[in-house]
């Protein structure tokens, strides 16, 4: 198969889920592999994903 006919079989399929929803999707896989990531290597006490995201929302007056 020429890399030509590889391009036409792709470009007819432009998004892997949806267009609204590949975004989505996009940030929630960085955000766990992130998450997946800080829990192998460790952070200093207060400076967690989790307690930061907790930390900007009491700031913002969510919680």
């Amino acid at each position: 198969m020429s890399s030509q006919a590889v391009f036409q079989s792709v470009k007819h399929y432009p998004y892997l889920i949806s267009k609204f929803a590949d975004p989505f999707f996009g940030i929630v896989i960085g955000v766990a592999s992130y998450y997946a990531y800080e829990r192998r290597v460790g952070r200093d006490e207060g400076h967690s994903l989790n307690e930061l995201v907790l930390k900007k929302l009491n700031r913002l007056g969510y919680l």
